[in-house]
């Protein structure tokens, strides 16, 4: 069984991916159970993947809403259409999002950090999973409230080996 993530390894949904297939492969030891990473285009890529597949069980997908939801607000055209094309199954695991920011920009609240954007617009940047996320979404919106603009950095996954530290 292939089980196709549109996102680059280490992601949410490619560890949820590995937990099924490991899960899967256990109750199911006679059978094959493969991740593929299929990154690009805000998810458009493996999803598409996904809704191309053979109709025979043979291929699952594990995704976020992106490329389920939000992606038919920003793209003009999808490969899929994710009405027709996908069948969701189950939601697997929710997750939360923070808004956190450095202890030194001394701001303790979403009203301050609007208050400390509006003052300075155009001098702050923040970081999201990616172009279209709802991470970027959020900071956009929260841009939009403050009538400032702020710099997008989207992070859409690690190079291989590397992970998160004080240093990066």
């Amino acid at each position: 069984m292939r089980i196709v993530v549109p996102f680059g390894p280490g992601s949410t949904p490619d560890i949820v991916a590995r937990l099924v297939a490991d899960g899967l492969q256990q109750k199911y030891p006679a059978s094959a159970f493969v991740v593929e990473n299929k990154p690009g285009a805000s998810g458009n890529i493996g999803t598409d993947i996904v809704a191309k597949s053979a109709t025979d069980g043979s291929t699952l997908g594990v995704s976020i809403g992106g490329p389920l939801a939000i992606n038919t607000l920003l793209f003009s055209r999808l490969p899929y259409d994710p009405r027709k094309d996908i069948a969701p199954v189950t939601q697997l695991v929710t997750q939360p999002s923070v808004l956190a920011v450095n202890p030194d920009l001394g701001v303790n609240s979403v009203a301050e950090l609007v208050a400390l954007l509006k003052k300075s617009p155009g001098k702050y940047n923040f970081a999201s999973i990616g172009n279209g996320s709802l991470s970027h979404l959020a900071m956009e919106a929260i841009a939009m409230k403050a009538g400032a603009e702020l710099t997008h950095v989207p992070y859409t996954r690690l190079p291989a080996g590397d992970h998160c530290s004080d240093t990066q």
